[in-house]
């Protein structure tokens, strides 16, 4: 076989007088090395591209010659890289042939080859490296001719944008890799599921933990509330007094008060029907004190409110409020970290869950890849690269 891609082109002259340009490939047996076996596919699917069409694919072995394992493989890649010329444009050169009872056998172990070639295809027999006086040249001559009028009444097959058939190397380094991809995957999808049930979690602890803060902002609310109303120079009554008699008649008579406060009085009022009169009356920080005087016999007859702010009276209460509002605002700052922890974490997994996708489905097409019989002209020569590192 041959063992490089050689290509000769050449113009000739058929019986009407035409010239036609033909351009023959000869291509190389595989089974000489991985890296050489693909550099030589991918010449010639470069130079088939070129062409963007052919005639036919002659195949030429000697008769009676046994059909080995490296003539068969290359028949297999043959027909795969080029189907459509198999199912139709083959034809087969036979050399020193002579008829006999096995002339059969080569054709069939050919036929065999190949499960494109379901035909009988068009078979030529001739006779090679004739000299110039021998009586058979002629012959040998004419029978050349005939193979290339068969050839030209051929349909042209089309073969633009060809892709590179994977020898059996890269079929096998394919399938194991294609083993480990389908256990990539699997360990990617086995974590996926983790991680849907982690992210599942933290979005329920995220909207948990978020019901919580709107309940304790509620609270805290509520205290401010309290805590507005009462933190203020407000007035409000600090202590009350009146004057209440039960006479049969009225009675003229002085009542002295004196109201006492336990917290600080900033004011009073006196109240009275207009029948008694307030004297003397003194204030201080505590208590507000006088005389009433004037004619009483049943019912209230005067009163005396002092006054305080609501912040002085409510103090206690004030910084009771305040140390809960400071409490309660500890707790939630507390709480949003807890929110914002879970909120990223929630936000991670979702990232996560996005990366395995992305990898699952990057090795999915990797795989599907490893299973194709065909690979693009572009991934064809990175794994040709790829083999010449190896070298």
């Amino acid at each position: 076989m041959t063992q490089e891609v050689k290509v000769v082109s050449k113009t000739v002259q058929i019986e009407s007088g035409r010239n036609v340009w033909l351009e023959l490939i000869d291509t190389p047996g595989l089974n000489e090395g991985a890296t050489k076996d693909l550099s030589h596919m991918i010449d010639i699917i470069k130079r088939l591209n070129e062409l963007e069409e052919i005639k036919a694919c002659i195949l030429v072995v000697k008769f009676n010659a046994k059909i080995d394992a490296q003539y068969k493989a290359t028949m297999e890649y043959y027909s795969k890289l080029l189907p459509g010329l198999f199912e139709k444009n083959v034809i087969i050169v036979m050399t020193e042939f002579k008829t006999d009872d096995n002339s059969e056998d080569t054709i069939l172990e050919l036929r065999k080859c190949s499960k494109q070639i379901s035909y009988s295809p068009q078979i030529f027999t001739i006779d090679c490296c004739l000299t110039s006086d021998s009586p058979e040249k002629e012959t040998s001559l004419i029978m050349r001719k005939v193979i290339l009028d068969y050839i030209l009444q051929l349909p042209p097959i089309k073969v633009n944008n060809q892709m590179v058939a994977k020898t059996d190397y890269i079929k096998h380094k394919d399938a194991a890799k294609y083993e480990k991809l389908q256990g990539e995957i699997k360990g990617y999808k086995e974590r996926l599921q983790e991680v849907h049930t982690e992210s599942k979690k933290a979005l329920d602890d995220t909207r948990s933990k978020k019901k919580e803060i709107n309940e304790k902002e509620s609270k805290i609310k509520d205290l401010e509330e309290k805590l507005k109303e009462k933190d203020t120079t407000e007035d409000v009554v600090a202590e009350h007094w009146s004057i209440n008699e039960v006479w049969k008649w009225f009675q003229r008579f002085t009542r002295g008060f004196n109201i006492k406060s336990t917290h600080e009085i900033t004011h009073y009022t006196t109240w009275s029907n207009e029948k008694c009169e307030f004297k003397e009356i003194v204030q201080t920080s505590h208590s507000v004190k006088g005389k009433v005087q004037g004619q009483f016999m049943r019912g209230i007859y005067a009163s005396v409110t002092a006054y305080t702010e609501k912040r002085i009276k409510y103090a206690d209460e004030i910084q009771k409020l305040k140390k809960e509002i400071e409490t309660k605002n500890k707790n939630l700052t507390e709480c949003k970290d807890e929110w914002e922890d879970y909120r990223k974490e929630h936000e991670e997994k979702l990232e996560e869950i996005e990366l395995l996708e992305k990898y699952i489905a990057q090795r999915h097409v990797a795989a599907e890849k490893c299973l194709l019989d065909l690979m693009t002209m572009e991934d064809a020569v990175k794994r040709l690269e790829e083999l010449k590192g190896l070298d």
